[in-house]
Parts: structure tokens; C-alpha cells; sequence
């Protein structure tokens, strides 16, 4: 029997992450939606842009208590403010409405 191809990504869960680790996730976060939202036209940024760099970064779909706490954290840190709300665009998500983010 063949061998199952095993991905190169590092697959994370919370306990895994060190204090230093999960904040310097958190900042690398907060820069790209930072800049994300710079190079829109609206200036806004929503959970699904979190989502898509958790997804790039290898942190498993399934892992939603993970993604969650890296979602409230960089969105309660105080350098974004609610703005609206819109429909998620995840198939996971299924069009459910999701608050829209600015700049502070």
C-alpha cells in the first residue's frame, strides 16, 4: 500500500501555541488586514479575511475554537472598529451575516 502524502503545512491547535507565538500571530494578522483594507476600496476588512490567512498559515478548518480566538483577538486589540455587518462569503459560513471591520 502506497504511502498517504503528508502536507508540509504545520497544522495548529491552541495548545500548541506559546504566548509569544499566538501574539506574534495576532500582529502578523492585524498588518495583513491592515493592508488588506488599505487596498480596498471600501476600507473594510470582515472574519472571512481572518479566515483565508489562518487558512494559508495551516491552521485546520475544523480547528474552530483556534480560529475564533485568533479572530476576537486581533478584532478587539482596538485598531479596528464595527462598522456594519454583511454576509459571509465561506462556504463554511453558509451566508450567514458577519460584522464588517474599518481602521480605528
Amino acid at each position: 500500500m502506497a504511502k498517504r502524502n503528508r502536507s508540509r503545512t504545520t497544522r495548529y491547535n491552541l495548545k500548541s501555541y506559546t504566548e509569544s507565538q499566538f501574539n506574534a500571530t495576532v500582529r502578523r494578522i492585524s498588518s495583513y488586514l491592515r493592508s488588506l483594507a488599505s487596498r480596498r476600496s471600501t476600507g473594510m476588512v470582515t472574519a472571512d479575511d481572518v479566515h483565508n490567512y489562518l487558512t494559508r498559515e495551516g491552521v485546520n478548518v475544523g480547528q474552530v475554537r483556534t480560529r475564533l480566538s485568533f479572530i476576537n483577538t486581533v478584532f478587539s486589540n482596538g485598531m479596528f472598529e464595527q462598522m456594519g455587518m454583511t454576509r459571509s462569503s465561506r462556504p463554511q459560513a453558509k451566508g450567514r451575516a458577519i460584522s464588517t471591520y474599518s481602521i480605528a
